[in-house]
């Protein structure tokens, strides 16, 4: 099924959604006072400057749980790696009590095979 609005009334309607956003958001920070260096900041710089701020915040946040989230994955595959490492050492250290058992179990799955007819 295809959609009825067609692209250009997609982006005329994203851009006027961005506007009024932008309006919306310029009266929200109309009492807001920001100085850096001494310099009074308002107005349209001091929306965008937020804007900006708030951004690479948002982008910083993602970058550190991103590796974070890196590390950890590493762990556990480390971790994974030295179970498998562990249960491998135990199962080779205990071959020598299995072998009389395997012997007797291959031997008896060497005699009761039925000869075909």
């Amino acid at each position: 099924m295809t959609s009825n609005i067609t692209t250009n009334k997609r982006i005329a309607i994203i851009l006027v959604s961005i506007l009024v956003f932008t309006m919306i958001a310029l009266y929200s920070f109309h009492g807001m006072d920001v100085q850096i260096d001494g310099d009074h900041i308002d107005g349209v710089g001091g929306f965008f400057g937020v804007m900006l701020a708030g951004g690479i915040g948002v982008l910083a946040v993602f970058f550190a749980l991103s590796l974070t989230g890196l590390v950890l994955a590493g762990v556990a595959v480390l971790l994974c790696v030295v179970f498998v490492v562990v249960l491998g050492s135990l199962a080779l250290a205990l071959l020598p009590l299995l072998f009389p058992i395997l012997l007797v179990v291959g031997l008896f799955a060497l005699f009761s095979r039925r000869k075909a007819v």
